[in-house]
């Protein structure tokens, strides 16, 4: 590896994961270089070398030239339909060309190898691959016809998942207590969104991108999994052809609806999924970061599989035990020390309970009041906190207002005005939380 390391992040969506996740690779000296939507909090850093659009068209080709240009060391992809566009570039590159051979490259260096990529888009395949090897995971089938779904209910007790695949967020996943709430599931997420919900995606959501997924009348394939009673988890990997080099657990306190994304999560060790994080690393010979998410059953204690998250998750800039995911990969690949961890920067030591920031700003008050959790705001970053105190960048416009004032239940919260920010801040703190500077701002 040439000794100035560059780092290319690529988002479609507008999580600010990504972007406190930038932030540990700027500190940590090396060149980064975004590809992002319009109004991505990236924006809000600057220390980005460049910044590209993510494409509306062609993400695959777009991508390819990007790399060609930038020649990044390591590919960093903020969300699954990026790793399925780098997939794609990766497929329709001519190793002929000395660009598809460094598209390729670059490509298998971040991701891992090529022939397993497959198990990354296809939820019930990687299930199966895990389980062969001991890995606890639910029982699981794919759904073709209302028949197979029958079938699995009069088999299976309930309630039962149904899950879409090349869905992520929780936005293709419904626990149904019920085989009609089950039936109901199975045909709404196996079959094409309806143009009206299409058109609430665009125009409330501003999301061009799942707006074109959405009426491309694809339909999708859906899996079932046994329901497990018990405590959501997750543990995240740093891991380098195949091996493993870092890894953060952790228990989920508190997430958003019933299958969204955690806001307050509890750092833990198991050995349940250090074992499934090698098993699936050294299994598909994975490069960069993954996330796995299981189910701690409330009878047992076993940490039960159920999916994985074939990118960078949000806990993946915390600092434990002096370091971060990002900055241990680093220092893996580069044979160096990173940059030295700045003396400001707040490390959990003995804390546990974390409430992620901005997400805690979307939780319901009781799901979180017994919480006395440290608040991960990036004080350190002013213009950063400024930002993530606003309504997501997707959110600003006067549909997505009106919309939540009319919807009564939104999916996963509704966003918070600034000043709603302050306050649901205010009372967080009030209700035991912590964090490490006063509610200072002007």
């Amino acid at each position: 590896m040439k000794n100035d390391f560059t780092v290319l992040i690529v988002s479609s969506v507008w999580w600010s994961a990504m972007t406190r996740a930038a932030l540990e690779f700027i500190e940590s000296g090396v060149s980064v270089h975004a590809i992002c939507p319009q109004g991505h909090s990236l924006h809000c850093l600057d220390g980005i070398a460049s910044f590209s659009r993510y494409p509306y068209f062609a993400a695959p080709g777009v991508l390819a030239e990007a790399m060609a240009r930038i020649r990044p060391d390591l590919v960093v992809p903020a969300d699954d339909r990026v790793v399925l566009a780098l997939h794609q570039a990766y497929a329709e590159a001519d190793p002929g060309t000395e660009a598809g051979r460094l598209c390729r490259e670059t490509i298998a260096r971040s991701l891992g190898q090529p022939e397993f990529f497959s198990y990354a888009e296809t939820r019930l395949k990687l299930i199966e691959a895990l389980r062969a090897k001991g890995v606890p995971t639910p029982a699981a089938a794919a759904l073709d016809t209302a028949q197979d779904l029958r079938a699995w209910c009069a088999r299976t007790p309930g309630p039962w998942v149904l899950k879409r695949d090349r869905s992520w967020g929780g936005s293709g996943v419904v626990i149904a207590d019920t085989p009609p709430e089950a039936m109901a599931a199975f045909r709404r997420l196996s079959q094409p969104a309806r143009m009206a919900c299409a058109l609430r995606v665009l125009l409330a959501d501003r999301d061009i991108y799942s707006f074109m997924e959405a009426s491309s009348r694809r339909l999708m394939p859906v899996m079932a999994q046994a329901h497990v009673e018990g405590m959501p988890a997750n543990i995240m990997v740093a891991c380098w052809r195949g091996e493993v080099i870092a890894t953060l657990g952790a228990n989920v306190v508190a997430y958003q609806g019933r299958t969204g994304a955690a806001t307050v999560i509890e750092i833990t060790g198991s050995a349940d999924m250090e074992h499934a994080a090698r098993v699936a690393c050294g299994s598909l010979q994975l490069s960069g970061f993954f996330g796995l998410d299981f189910v701690r059953c409330a009878r047992t204690g076993t940490y039960h599989f159920i999916e994985m998250n074939p990118r960078l998750t949000q806990i993946g800039h915390l600092c434990h035990n002096g370091t971060t995911l990002i900055r241990s990969l680093l220092r893996h690949v580069r044979g160096t020390q990173p940059a030295v961890t700045s003396p400001d920067m707040p490390d959990l030591g003995a804390r546990t309970l974390v409430a992620l920031f901005p997400q805690i700003l979307r939780a319901e008050a009781d799901s979180v009041r017994h919480a006395s959790a440290w608040i991960d705001i990036p004080w350190r970053h002013p213009a950063l906190v400024e930002e993530l105190l606003r309504r997501p960048w997707p959110r600003r416009g006067s549909v997505a207002r009106l919309e939540e004032r009319l919807r009564p239940n939104m999916p996963y919260g509704k966003s918070v005005d600034r000043s709603e920010a302050m306050g649901k801040l205010s009372t967080l703190l009030q209700a035991g939380m912590i964090t490490d500077m006063p509610l200072a701002l002007p």
